[in-house]
């Protein structure tokens, strides 16, 4: 059994689940670190191996998605899915569209197209 360890860059979570990777590369296929920052458009780090193992960086849901999708963790329709819930909750909570969630939503969005884009069979 092999385990996605998912956090955040807020505390010691990029600390743990890079100990992980490097003591139980054999466990744990990936880890998903959050971004979490209070200005708007922060730099998301690039994605890094370690074992053999990606540890990669995300800001919404969306973009998290699109890179486990990339990495054969999950589907196109699965991403889709991620995609519809992400842009529901947002309406839902009655997020103005200037709000830098959007933005950040938008960003991840693009990726998304270019995951399935990618993926899709000629």
């Amino acid at each position: 059994m092999e385990y996605v360890y998912v956090g955040d860059t807020g505390e010691l979570d990029q600390e743990a689940g890079e100990t992980m990777l490097r003591e139980y590369p054999e466990l744990v296929k990936c880890v998903f670190l959050h971004v979490v920052s209070e200005t708007p458009n922060p730099k998301i780090p690039p994605p890094k191996l370690i074992n053999g193992r990606p540890l990669v960086f995300f800001r919404t849901y969306v973009g998290a998605a699109s890179k486990a999708t990339q990495l054969g963790l999950m589907g196109t329709d699965g991403l889709q899915k991620v995609v519809d819930a992400a842009i529901e909750a947002l309406v839902v909570a009655g997020v103005s569209e200037g709000d830098s969630k959007w933005i950040d939503l938008q960003n991840d969005l693009a990726e998304a197209t270019r995951t399935c884009s990618i993926l899709a069979p000629p």
